[in-house]
C-alpha cells in the first residue's frame, strides 16, 4: 500500500471513530419524564417521550384505571401537600380501593440507571417505595417528613444492568411519583472506536483480495 492509500485510511479511521463517539455521546442524554405536558387526570396507560426514548405507563389490569392519574400539588389550608412533586405527578393507588398496587414503566429502549422524586400518602411515615427491574435490579425507600407539608417524601436512585421495564410499588395508601429521570444504555468509547476500526480494517482486507 503506498503512503497515499495509507493517509486515506488513517484519515477514514479517524473519522469513522470521531463520528461514532459523537453519535454515541448524543444518545447518552438523559430522558425526563415530569407529567407536565399530560392534562390533569390523564389516565394509565399513557405514553411519554423524552430524548428520542418512549416511556409506557401503566397500572396492572382489573383495577380502575382511575386510581393511576396525572394530579397536580394543589394547595391546602396549611400550604402546598408537597414539596418535591413540582406541578403535576402521577398518582398510584388512590382512593379507588387500590392501594398496595403495582405501576409499571416500560421503555423504548435499554436504561442504564434512573433517579425519581416520590411522595407516600403515610403520614405515620411506616411505608417504603420499591422498585424491580426486569434485569432482576431491585431496591427499596423510605420518605422524611419535612414541616410544613403532609406527607413524606424522598428521592430514589439506582444504576446497574440495563433494563427495559420497571415496576413500583409502595405499602402505602397511594404514592405519587414526579421528575423521573432515566438514562439510556449507550456503547463505551472504547467499544466504539474498535468496531469502527474493524470495519476500515475489513474493509481494506476485501480492497487487497480485490486486487490480487
Amino acid at each position: 500500500m503506498n503512503t497515499r492509500s495509507s493517509f486515506f485510511w488513517a484519515i477514514a479511521v479517524v473519522s469513522i471513530a470521531g463520528f461514532a463517539l459523537v453519535s454515541s455521546s448524543a444518545r447518552a442524554a438523559v430522558a425526563l419524564y415530569d407529567f407536565e405536558n399530560q392534562p390533569i387526570f390523564t389516565e394509565t396507560p399513557f405514553t411519554l417521550v423524552s430524548a428520542g426514548v418512549s416511556a409506557t405507563f401503566a397500572g396492572p389490569s382489573g383495577v380502575d384505571p382511575g386510581a393511576f392519574g396525572i394530579s397536580s400539588n394543589f394547595q391546602s389550608p396549611t400550604g402546598f401537600q408537597y414539596k418535591l412533586m413540582s406541578g403535576d405527578f402521577l398518582t398510584i393507588g388512590s382512593a379507588f380501593g387500590a392501594s398496595g398496587s403495582a405501576l409499571t414503566i416500560t421503555f423504548s429502549a435499554p436504561i442504564t440507571a434512573f433517579t425519581v422524586d416520590f411522595a407516600l400518602d403515610d403520614r405515620t411515615n411506616a411505608s417504603t417505595l420499591s422498585f424491580m427491574t426486569n434485569a432482576l435490579g431491585s431496591g427499596s425507600a423510605s420518605g422524611a417528613l419535612t414541616s410544613g407539608f403532609l406527607y413524606p417524601e424522598g428521592t430514589l436512585s439506582y444504576a446497574g444492568g440495563p433494563f427495559t421495564s420497571i415496576t413500583f410499588q409502595s405499602t402505602a395508601i397511594d404514592f405519587q411519583i414526579d421528575n423521573f429521570q432515566a438514562t439510556p444504555a449507550v456503547p463505551e468509547p472504547e467499544t466504539v472506536v474498535l468496531v469502527a476500526v474493524g470495519l476500515v480494517a475489513l474493509a481494506l482486507r476485501r480492497r487487497r483480495a480485490v486486487k490480487a
